[in-house]
């Protein structure tokens, strides 16, 4: 197995319980972890750990712990850890590993479907974060001044994410408001975000992705690991669960908006969401699309490359691995021990690397891990 990782802020930031809210249009908001799990989400796939590759892996894990004082460092299967709100293992390779974010491309090279990870530290400013040496991304507000960058959305003159011609229409400048979206580059060249607001509740377990189609993606990860859809909204704002998404899947992209890494935008619709036991995975559309990375490159594997792979666990271990092998979906590694317990690794249609953890902890097969390298 390879490893994962998510990152914060400063070292007077304190470290709280796991949660993060995601949510679309007429889609109700998630809650994701620091509560007891219902019946239905104890069945669901429960989040173990975020897979990272990384050439000093006790160095990766210092700068997580500068950040996040409340991290205790560990070791899982062998891997050395860090367990916050989640727990990242890292796996020690030779050199850098590729995926780092490039600066002058404004995304990372390659670009894999594992996007990025965060969390959320409402006493971040922007003096906090520099004294911390950590290199602050500039965010684009506008495709037509390339000059004019904030280092965090709330800064932006105008409020949400607003596409070129909601921009053009905008007619006055909106002043400054708390919190929003900004960035920083982690150990390994990783790209990890912070949100801000002051009411914001404390985390450190945010993970983002990109796919060729989101919401084919939802359907997905119903279908083949038992997670679950976003309730929707009806007219009345009562919620109601749905099983997948009906119809088509296969939505057209829609236009990029502001502020953005990129000078090009991002490309925030149609966004997918799923949840799992205790959270739930966001992703967005694949942006190298329509010409806008010079030409259209599609997603990477993300197995060897700096954010490796997601791994979750179940208690159905060998009913999910018959029925994964049945479905055809891409195994990468067959049942193998992993610790006290066993594991395997699959693959998502756009090359995400997802682990399997035996929740059960029981080693049937004494069969030999994969290398990790």
């Amino acid at each position: 197995m390879p490893v994962q990782s998510f990152g914060c802020v400063r070292s007077s930031v304190i470290a709280a319980t796991v949660s993060l809210l995601c949510v679309t249009v007429a889609r109700a908001q998630i809650p994701t972890g620091g509560h007891a799990l219902s019946e239905a989400a104890a069945d669901m796939p429960q989040l173990h750990h975020v897979g990272l590759n990384s050439k000093d892996p006790e160095a990766a894990i210092a700068w997580y712990m500068r950040i996040w004082p409340t991290a205790k460092r560990t070791t899982v299967a062998g891997y050395p850890a860090l367990q916050t709100d989640m727990l990242l293992l890292f796996n020690k390779v030779a050199g850098d590993p590729p995926g780092a974010y490039q600066v002058d491309l404004g995304r990372a090279e390659p670009q894999s479907a594992f996007w990025h990870i965060g969390a959320s530290v409402p006493a971040a400013t922007k003096d906090s974060l520099e004294r911390e040496g950590l290199k602050i991304l500039p965010l684009y507000v506008s495709p037509l001044d390339l000059k004019q960058t904030v280092w965090r959305s709330g800064l932006a003159p105008y409020s949400g994410t607003k596409t070129a011609t909601e921009i053009k229409a905008t007619t006055s400048a909106m002043p400054p408001r708390d919190g929003g979206f900004s960035y920083v580059i982690g150990p390994d060249g990783v790209l990890f975000e912070l949100t801000t607001a002051q009411t914001a509740l404390p985390t450190f377990s945010h993970v983002h992705f990109l796919h060729e189609r989101p919401i084919c993606a939802e359907n997905w990860y119903v279908e083949e690991l038992g997670m679950a859809l976003p309730p929707m909204l009806d007219s009345t704002g009562r919620a109601t669960s749905q099983k997948t998404v009906p119809g088509d899947c296969d939505i057209e992209y829609g236009q990029p908006s502001w502020p953005s890494l990129e000078t090009v935008g991002t490309i925030r619709q149609p966004l997918g969401i799923v949840r799992y036991g205790n959270g739930s995975m966001t992703w967005y559309p694949r942006q190298c699309v329509n010409g806008r990375c010079g030409r259209d490159r599609e997603l990477a594997p993300t197995r060897g490359q700096a954010l490796d792979h997601v791994a979750f666990s179940v208690h159905n271990f060998d009913e999910l691995y018959t029925k994964l092998r049945g479905d055809g979906v891409k195994v990468l590694y067959p049942p193998h021990e992993f610790g006290e317990t066993r594991a395997f690794m699959i693959e998502d249609p756009d090359g995400l690397a997802i682990e399997i953890i035996d929740g059960g902890g029981s080693v049937r097969k004494r069969t030999s891990p994969p290398s990790r390298n």
